[in-house]
């Protein structure tokens, strides 16, 4: 290596801060020759109307950098919020980010519930900080006791991360409990991260009144129920328009395209197309659910767009439907979850139907 390079190398690594190599990025999907059928990422299906609206759309929008300010004030009026506090972001992921920036630094702590999605945890050690998990896998076993006592109890803790529904395992808590954990890091000075991606397929979703919450961040996508995840289009419910300037000036300008931000509109404004596509989600989950108990899986009750089980051979089980054609998310690496698998519903009665003829093919791995 040549002095001028040696030179470049050192500051480079004197350059990365001195946490940056524990934090663990998230695995996008590999190529999958075969493979057409996408149940490993809880994807949803556009509307209509949004495919509509992009077939309608021409060329002249792609030349100019977007703007989200339309959108932003349509999220403030779906959720009744001062346009303020909104801030659009390229998915949830980014969001996520936007508020562990904020939030963290070196030496705090963010508390998670494990299994949790991974990018609580990559981005809270990205900032320096070291995170604390507590167990949760269903939904009757909250340990919301143990939260309290954390965020009353731990002068260090930043940021408390709570996917409801969570990911991976589709479990949910009630407004009452996440209101309780919502105060409590209020009156302990101690931010809530509360990401509903997930929310539109639950009984009860409690953004409206965690969203009062002053140490709240509410976290949504349009890449699930609405079906964009190939468009990246997230937003954030701030606390308060001062803490949604913070979040603005935390990441792009331009998080996402022309093209994302007129179909995230489209769809926000399509009730019914909504309410088809998370009524068809609910049956299918209902089925899967059923289909996988009989099976011998032991299936976690879900309240998101997916069912989580426990399977006598996951890898297999996951090599058996990728040899079909279906990609399923196993969790081979993950401690705890070797034996466990994450299953889509596809959300189009032709696909699950596929789904579930296949796993019948496949059921000695369950």
């Amino acid at each position: 290596m040549c002095a001028q390079a040696r030179t470049v190398s050192r500051i480079r690594a004197a350059s990365r801060p001195p946490w940056f190599g524990n934090a663990r990025g998230y695995s996008p999907r590999s190529p999958q020759p075969g493979v057409d059928l996408f149940l490993d990422a809880n994807e949803g299906r556009p509307f209509e109307s949004a495919l509509e609206r992009m077939a309608s759309m021409d060329g002249t929008s792609l030349a100019r950098y977007p703007s989200f300010v339309e959108l932003e004030a349509s999220i403030a009026r779906f959720w009744k919020v001062d346009a303020g506090r909104v801030v659009c972001t390229a998915g949830g992921d980014e969001a996520i980010a936007r508020v562990c920036a904020t939030r963290l630094a070196p030496g705090a702590k963010a508390l998670v519930f494990e299994p949790a999605f991974a990018m609580f945890g990559a981005y809270a050690r990205g900032r320096g900080a070291e995170v604390v998990a507590l167990p949760w896998f269903d939904s009757d076993n909250f340990p919301l006791a143990e939260a309290l006592e954390t965020v009353r109890g731990c002068p260090s803790l930043g940021l408390v991360c709570l996917a409801n529904p969570s990911n991976p395992t589709g479990a949910a808590l009630g407004r009452t409990e996440a209101m309780s954990l919502a105060r409590a890091c209020e009156e302990a000075g101690v931010a809530f991260l509360f990401d509903a991606a997930y929310a539109e397929f639950a009984d009860d979703d409690p953004t409206g009144v965690v969203s009062t919450v002053e140490s709240a961040y509410v976290v949504r996508t349009f890449s699930k129920a609405y079906g964009l995840a190939g468009l990246r289009v997230g937003y954030v419910l701030a606390p308060t328009c001062c803490e949604a300037d913070k979040l603005r000036a935390a990441g792009s300008p331009y998080p996402s395209s022309p093209l994302a931000a007129e179909l995230a509109s489209t769809s926000l404004e399509d009730r019914d197309g909504l309410a088809g596509s998370v009524q068809r989600v609910l049956t299918e989950r209902a089925d899967l659910f059923d289909v996988l108990t009989a099976s011998g899986a032991r299936a976690v009750p879900s309240q998101a767009n997916f069912v989580f089980a426990r399977v006598a051979d996951a890898p297999g089980l996951v090599r058996a439907l990728a040899e079909r054609g279906i990609a399923i998310r196993g969790f081979e690496e993950s401690p705890g979850l070797a034996d466990a698998v994450r299953i889509t519903c596809p959300g189009d009665e032709r696909d699950y139907a596929r789904l579930r003829d296949a796993l019948q093919a496949v059921r000695r791995f369950l």
